[in-house]
């Protein structure tokens, strides 16, 4: 089942820990990703895993990161949901804004650092890292809220 991958939620993490980006022409563009179902099928695509977030506070919050090992969020490019909502926290070469964001969303301002640690799934080792906010080219938005 190939769908795109702003589309995944969290139910197709569950169902499914690790997704690849297919690169035969099978899919429609290069966002279309479909779950792993072998660690062979994924040994040269790129591809996301099923992620555990938590925040500062202590909340748990389910999502995915690419897996590569260059430790750095735009390599990574963590991905959480928050209810319904998915969360980026690698924006490329747009500055974030915290208030173009959900209130629910909103509220992760008050909760950083949010520490990350992806399944071992597939053959595949563990990754962590720590968010101190919604990253960009340019930096870090922290916008602390107070």
């Amino acid at each position: 089942m190939d769908k795109q991958v702003y589309d995944l939620t969290g139910e197709d993490l569950t169902d499914a820990g690790v997704w690849y980006f297919p690169t035969d022409d099978s899919v429609d563009d290069e966002l279309s990703v479909r779950p792993l179902l072998a660690a062979e099928e994924g040994s040269d695509v790129q591809i996301i895993v099923r992620t555990r977030f938590e925040a500062a506070d202590g909340a748990v919050f389910l999502g995915y990161i690419y897996w590569v090992g260059e430790q750095t969020v735009n390599y990574r490019q963590p991905n959480m949901f928050v209810g319904d909502e998915c969360v980026s926290f690698w924006n490329g070469l747009r500055e974030p804004h915290w208030e173009h964001y959900s209130q629910q969303v909103q509220a992760l301002r008050g909760v950083f650092p949010i520490r990350y640690v992806s399944e071992a799934l597939m053959g595949l080792p563990s990754l962590s890292g720590t968010l101190e906010g919604l990253y960009y080219v340019g930096g870090v938005s922290t916008d602390s809220a107070k």
